[in-house]
């Protein structure tokens, strides 16, 4: 009875021999697999993020692919900063893989070395030579590095002192900006005029104080030859690639047709105007009285050019104000504040190459922009306000307390419009000259000075009275996009200044000075990783709570105001102030007026309270989401997988 049992005996040994082999013959696939891979799609990568921060973007490849001698990027990364702070072990791998990732795309024009500099070695004494910022990581004073030096064949020299993790967003555009200025040393000339402090402000130097320029200047520096010009040219010279206005409220005639004459012949110019600079306001005056917003604007160019600023206008947008404390230290109001704007890519003109990877852009009481009736030229806006604004009058910005904007009143006003305000625009085609007599006359005192002759002076050129070519001209109608205090947060770091931007203020204006300039490699990738994701439903949310509240808040407000004068009057007995004894009937009345101040006062904590109510409502359901949900629908998943596979078990048990 036990033979019929033989050839089920004999069928699993077979199985299992077969399991065996099938085992050994994937684990041989597995092997040369993983070797062919290694070898043939090196360079090969699938980035599934939203964003491609994993991908070098085309500007990056291009400026690799146009490296025409090799470049030398030395990696100093002290192995125990990794082991102590795992934050910087880390960071510190994310560098050396975006290294190797470049060095594969230059196709062996850029040469990438690592260094592990060891206390009191030769690569530590390298490292300190070649401006490496050295760290003390412990009490016994040892040093840590982690930075990164380049070089061309022509001793050219570009270095990153320290990677700091609060530029991880930035790594693909400092890496590419770096080789892009090794191989390509000759950098373009910025013609730069200006009434701004972005060199430094002169009236702190003459005092003997600190001081330092702009960030944004910095950044520009690194990437072109910014020469300052001055107010009164009569001409630009002829080396100049892109003239940038910034703040020319002092600009006179003689400079302006020079500017005319130069974008005629195809010269390209970068123009920020202003209704109302708030970056001068905390500027001392140089006459000794109290600082002063101005404005600049230049309307003879402008409508040449087929511009025009609304005279007196900022733009005022509800969706995208910044929220700010509208009332004191002690006592916070949050509330939107609608001159000062976060434009993000919703409002940016993503289809425009200079723009199409700017996240975030932070402005302050920008003006707007239109198009002249029977202009010439086309005006392609590139940031643009949502629907939900209007124009607000610059004489709204000091009318709080002590010349300070008054928020809540600004916001307590607010109509929107039906359509977006342009903030900036790009201003394209054929343009007549400004100066249609002729060059602007020498003024009175001048014409003798303007007269007598100068050694090794040019005569001007003739004038142009139409352009030669299509005119290519960016204005932006504000200002305070260029100061630190709206989009960068500068600190000291051991003696070095670390700049994290929150904003992309300095690199659109890098953007469209590189783009004028005829370049664009680094437009594809400047601004990759520091868009803000911002929470738009808790925001919107925020605001129409705001709205539904904000008018009871008011009025409890005033009711409270009202009822302490009522106890306050009460209190003195008479209009004299006199403390005679109160009669119980006015001892009732101060109990019944303290009674309904308490009452008022509970109420407005109601009130204020139900401004964070739906954002807390919304936070717990989120929370619930991430914490509670996800785990629970990935058990349901399980047992219902495990109930599947116990299902089928049982009806093979059951054929068997």
């Amino acid at each position: 009875m036990a033979e019929p049992s033989l050839p089920t005996n004999r069928t699993a040994l077979l199985r299992r021999r077969n399991s065996l082999i099938a085992l050994g013959l994937s684990a041989i696939l597995f092997v040369a697999v993983n070797v062919l891979a290694q070898g043939l799609l090196t360079g090969a990568r699938l980035d599934l993020t939203k964003d491609k921060l994993f991908t070098l973007s085309p500007g990056t490849r291009a400026i690799l692919g146009r490296i025409d001698e090799p470049v030398t990027l030395r990696y100093f990364f002290s192995e125990r900063l990794g082991r102590e702070i795992p934050t910087y072990a880390a960071y510190g791998k994310r560098v050396q893989d975006m290294l190797g990732e470049f060095a594969v795309a230059s196709r062996g024009r850029l040469i990438v070395e690592t260094y592990d500099p060891q206390p009191f070695s030769d690569v530590e004494d390298r490292a300190v030579a070649l401006g490496m910022q050295a760290v003390p990581i412990d009490q016994g004073g040892e040093q840590v590095f982690f930075g990164l030096s380049g070089s061309n064949s022509t001793d050219d020299k570009e270095t990153i002192a320290f990677l700091a993790p609060e530029r991880e967003r930035f790594l693909e555009y400092d890496l590419a900006k770096m080789v892009q200025s090794l191989a390509n040393p000759k950098r373009k000339v910025v013609g730069l005029i200006t009434d701004l402090p972005l060199e430094g402000d002169m009236m702190m130097m003459m005092r003997g104080m600190p001081t330092q320029p702009w960030y944004v200047m910095e950044t520009l520096r690194q990437m072109f030859e910014v020469r300052t010009l001055a107010g009164d040219i009569d001409r630009v010279p002829d080396d100049v690639d892109v003239v940038m206005l910034a703040h020319p409220k002092t600009l006179g005639d003689k400079a302006q047709y020079a500017i005319d004459q130069f974008v005629l012949k195809g010269g390209r110019a970068l123009v920020f105007v202003d209704p109302y600079a708030e970056s001068e306001a905390g500027r001392p005056n140089m006459m000794g009285g109290p600082p002063k917003a101005g404005a600049s604007d230049l309307p003879k160019l402008f409508q040449a050019w087929g511009v025009e600023m609304v005279k007196d206008k900022i733009a005022g947008d509800r969706a995208n104000a910044r929220r700010v404390n509208a009332g004191s230290a002690g006592r916070v109001v949050p509330a939107d504040y609608l001159a000062w704007l976060t434009m993000r890519q919703g409002n940016i003109n993503q289809d425009d190459p200079l723009m199409s990877n700017i996240g975030q852009v932070n402005m302050a009481s920008a003006g707007i922009l239109k198009k002249r009736e029977g202009a010439t030229t086309k005006m392609e806006p590139l940031i643009t306000t949502s629907p939900q604004s209007m124009a607000v009058d610059v004489a709204k910005l000091t009318g709080g307390p002590g010349g300070q904007p008054d928020v809540v009143g600004i916001l307590r006003e607010f109509k929107p419009g039906l359509e977006g305000l342009v903030l900036a625009a790009r201003v394209t085609g054929d343009a007549a000259t400004a100066f249609p007599d002729g060059p602007p006359k020498p003024k009175e005192g001048e014409a003798a000075a303007a007269s007598a002759p100068k050694p090794d002076e040019k005569p001007l050129p003739p004038q142009l009275m139409k352009s030669q070519k299509p005119i290519n001209v960016i204005v932006v109608a504000d200002t305070d996009l260029l100061d630190d205090r709206f989009w960068v947060q500068v600190q000291d770091f051991f003696g070095q200044r670390l700049a994290v931007p929150t904003a992309n203020n300095a690199d659109m204006v890098a953007n469209a000075l590189d783009f004028l300039a005829g370049g664009g490699e680094l437009v594809g990738l400047r601004g990759r990783g520091t868009s803000v994701r911002p929470f738009e439903v808790v925001r919107a949310i925020e605001r129409d709570a705001e709205a539904r509240l904000r008018g009871t808040e008011r009025e409890l407000q005033d009711k409270l105001n009202e009822v302490k004068k009522n106890l306050r009057d009460a209190e003195t007995g008479d209009k004299t102030g006199s403390t005679a004894s109160l009669t119980p009937q006015q001892q009732q009345t101060i109990e019944k007026f303290r009674a309904e101040m308490l009452d008022t006062r509970k109420q407005l904590r109601e009130v204020q309270l139900g401004l964070r109510r739906d954002v807390d409502r919304l936070e717990a359901v989120l929370r619930f989401i991430n914490i509670g949900l996800v785990p629970i629908v990935v058990a349901l998943i399980a047992l219902a997988v495990g109930a599947v596979r116990l299902a089928r078990r049982r009806r093979r048990a059951a054929h068997a």
